[in-house]
């Protein structure tokens, strides 16, 4: 085993659900006197070997379906390992699933002397911390009132309350974080920010490689419930994010790459070295870095090579899975889509430089004052930007059947690397005020992908600029 420092420790685990395809499939195999099967194995984790220190913020990246919850449910001992060794010291607090435990017939009060008792505290110990659980969940006199009356968020805000202020050794938080109203959620976040600049041990999945850099000390990449990378967070979200810029048939071999990284110390040192360099690359195509090259002289493999900084493209199957159409009269959109400004489709674009948002506008009846919007939002819905014709005095009198229009919005990206979505809209103005037309929720999503030379966190490009001057 390891040192007193390491709190989490992993060897070779793995865990394993058996999925049956109908209901009875489970009670014939507990049944079946020859001890036959009827279910197939799906591998959630694959032989994970993983230690942890104390203090380290460790982010957690992969794809859905890639065991990210299934690993911090095992640590966190919601769920056993199927086989392998595990060692975990010190109080776990996971906010996995906010409410769970709960007792819907019991009051808020009622269940948060249950859930601290689950979680092995006196009555006394709760009492002292009562107080602070109340301030934060903000849910005044319903406190008293049995839980199944509570509003979705309101569980939610207590639970969090509760599981914030046990202030636990391990804090395992898996991006589950939509409670309350915005000030409340910032609350929540600066809570957060706490434990992860208070010394404590954390565990973070969460889909944004900003949050992943800026919050964690060390990262960590599951594909398939396999752990294939392990390293500083820019090292690996920079080459988890090359994922998407990957041809499906180039994937197996992107994996085999990242693999053999994973193994090579010297090498793994010599990329995040690049990646984090301050200096800006230069522009040229041809442009290997020194670490590229082995002791031949030759450049390494694609790996490194695709470090150079990336070109914007097009992704055929990256579809948002989320679009809505809202139709009260007769109007078709078409052909919507992300070009450069030479016209070339794309939907994977660099921070910083500018593009065009178009899409074809058909009207099968006769409207009158109408105008188009745009609006861009993040992976949570949250507005980020708009614009409308009306702001620009661009505003259609009168529409007759069969007439088209094409739209084009042209922007600067001045997000930061993440996935955004698309809304468009058709309005027009009545004696009521605007009215939609036809609207469609996420239409269109596009990644976002920070150049070299662009060395900003958070989520949106100002393109800061220091100065300091001594007084």
């Amino acid at each position: 085993m390891h040192d007193n420092d390491t709190v989490i420790d992993l060897r070779s685990v793995c865990r394993t659900y058996r999925l049956y395809d109908r209901k009875i499939d489970r009670l014939k195999e507990a049944l079946d006197p020859f001890k036959n099967s009827y279910h197939r194995d799906f591998i959630a984790l694959n032989n994970v070997t993983l230690d942890v220190k104390k203090g380290e913020v460790l982010g957690v990246v992969g794809r859905n379906g890639s065991g990210k919850s299934t690993l911090l449910k095992v640590i966190s001992g919601i769920l056993p390992p199927s086989s392998g060794e595990m060692r975990v010291d010190g109080h776990v607090v996971p906010l996995i699933e906010l409410g769970a435990g709960f007792n819907p017939d019991f009051t808020g009060l009622e269940n948060i002397y249950f859930y601290n008792s689950i979680h092995g505290f006196s009555k006394e110990e709760t009492d002292s911390m009562l107080d602070d659980i109340l301030d934060f969940a903000e849910i005044g006199d319903f406190i008293s009132q049995p839980l199944k009356i509570y509003s979705s968020g309101m569980r939610a805000r207590l639970a969090f309350a509760v599981s914030i202020n046990i202030k636990p050794d391990i804090l395992i938080l898996d991006e589950v974080l939509s409670v309350g109203d915005e000030m409340f959620r910032r609350k929540c976040f600066a809570k957060m920010e706490e434990f992860f600049k208070g010394g404590k041990t954390v565990l973070y999945v969460s889909h944004s490689s900003n949050s992943i850099n800026e919050l964690c000390t060390r990262c960590i990449w599951l594909n398939e419930g396999e752990l294939i990378l392990d390293g500083p967070p820019k090292l690996v979200t920079a080459m988890y994010n090359r994922l998407s810029h990957t041809k499906p048939e180039e994937i197996p071999g992107l994996l085999e790459e990242i693999r053999a990284l994973n193994q090579d110390e010297e090498l793994k040192a010599g990329i995040y070295e690049e990646i984090n360099s301050k200096k800006k690359r230069e522009p040229a195509e041809n442009y290997v870095p020194d670490i590229q090259k082995d002791a031949a002289g030759e450049a390494k493999p694609a790996l490194l090579r695709d470090l150079i900084r990336i070109k914007a493209h097009y992704i055929p199957d990256m579809l948002p899975k989320s679009t809505l159409i809202e139709r009260h009269f007769n109007v078709d959109f078409s052909d919507v889509k992300v070009t450069t400004l030479q016209g070339e489709q794309v939907n994977v674009i660099l921070s910083g430089e500018e593009y065009q948002c178009h899409y074809k506008v058909k009207f099968n009846e006769e409207l009158g004052d109408v105008y188009f919007r745009v609006v861009f939002k993040d992976e949570k819905g949250a507005f980020l930007a708009g614009m409308n014709t009306r702001k620009a005095k661009m505003i259609i009198s009168r529409t007759t059947p069969g007439e088209a229009y094409w739209l084009t919005w042209k922007f600067k990206c001045n997000f930061l690397g993440g996935y955004y979505f698309v809304g468009i809209s058709v309005l027009r103005l009545t004696d009521e005020g605007p009215t939609i037309i036809t609207g469609v929720t996420d239409a269109l999503v596009f990644q976002v992908v920070n150049p070299a030379d662009i060395q900003q966190g958070g989520f949106v490009h100002m393109d800061i600029q220091p100065a300091i001057r001594q007084i």
